[in-house]
């Protein structure tokens, strides 16, 4: 079984070399792909001097987690990949807890969920953190069709079928709700569970902003909700039109039948162009549903397919 570990890490001097060190112990085999995203500390020196022979010193001069990832994900193969933070909040029996529940299960993902055992809550000291997290885990967990627990977690354990499916379009911290978004438009099977989540360590900051990578993270679920789920947005679109219609139409029609005139002919040209609009969006959102549900077969079964072929390599190698 290869395992690749890809460690993104941007200013992580302090925390870059022990995170090496936990996972190399859980993980004596795997190969490591470190992408130093810009740091101007001593990221990369640090790094270096705990990589083996094989493993994988990248520098990624586009910044944010998103660029570094894909950088990190292209540089190997592996059967199965480990995306975790270099930042030391992600122990490494956690990484092997969840590595071995994937294997068990056969899964496509295994997400470390930071929530449900309150260890997010407790570690973050910054109150918007966990407040953003849960609005939107919500609001993510919606727009996708499938309730998630924690969709920013940076621990996800993912099989080699389902890193084939990624092109990671996100730059930023994007990059965990495209994750999340691609799984469920793939139908992949994705399991959370519960994991601890430890203190940084002193010389080592987030780098999130809540409220700035809050609202990249908002626009780029829409975004993609739209993308890859037309008929809902545009049936929303096409709900609203036709509400406003109906209102608009019935005041009108009320008053004609009423006194025979007409006084209101701005409201009647309203009424129509709503219910004109609520057609267009009706339409538009089949058309894209009926040409996006070929892709999305296509996609489902190109998973089934290297699916198969994964569980079939993993089951010759469980007979040796």
């Amino acid at each position: 079984m290869k395992i690749c570990i890809v460690i993104p890490a941007y200013n992580e001097a302090a925390a870059i070399g022990q995170v090496i060190t936990d996972y190399r112990s859980q993980f004596p085999d795997a190969t490591f792909v470190v992408i130093d995203n810009n740091s101007d500390d001593d990221t990369s020196k640090i790094a270096k001097q705990h990589l083996q022979s094989g493993d994988h010193l990248l520098f990624e001069e586009r910044q944010g987690k998103g660029e570094a990832v894909r950088s990190g994900l292209s540089r190997t193969e592996a059967d199965v990949y480990i995306l975790t933070d270099g930042d030391d909040t992600y122990s490494a029996s956690d990484a092997r807890r969840a590595y071995d529940l994937l294997i068990t299960k056969r899964c496509d993902m295994v997400v470390g969920d930071r929530v449900t055992g309150g260890g997010y809550a407790q570690q973050n000291t910054r109150i918007g953190h966990s407040w953003g997290n849960r609005i939107l885990t919500r609001y993510i967990s919606f727009l996708a069709g499938t309730q998630y627990s924690d969709v920013l977690s940076g621990l996800r354990i993912m099989s080699a079928p389902f890193v084939s499916l990624l092109s990671i379009r996100s730059s930023g911290f994007q990059l965990e709700t495209e994750l999340n978004i691609v799984a469920s438009y793939a139908r992949a099977k994705t399991i959370e569970l519960p994991i601890s989540y430890g203190n940084r360590p002193e010389g080592s900051e987030s780098k999130l902003s809540t409220l700035r990578d809050g609202i990249r993270i908002c626009r780029f679920a829409f975004l993609n909700w739209v993308s890859f789920f037309p008929l809902q947005f545009f049936g929303v679109l096409a709900i609203m039109g036709f509400s406003v219609s109906a209102l608009l139409g019935y005041f009108v029609i009320s008053v004609f039948l009423t006194t025979g005139e007409l006084p209101f002919p701005s409201t009647a040209v309203a009424a129509a162009t709503s219910g004109l609009l609520g057609f267009l969006a009706t339409f538009t959102g089949l058309s894209l549903h009926i040409t996006g549900s070929a892709r999305r077969r296509d996609v489902v079964s190109g998973l089934l397919g290297s699916r198969r072929a994964w569980n079939a390599k993993l089951d010759a190698q469980e007979l040796l």
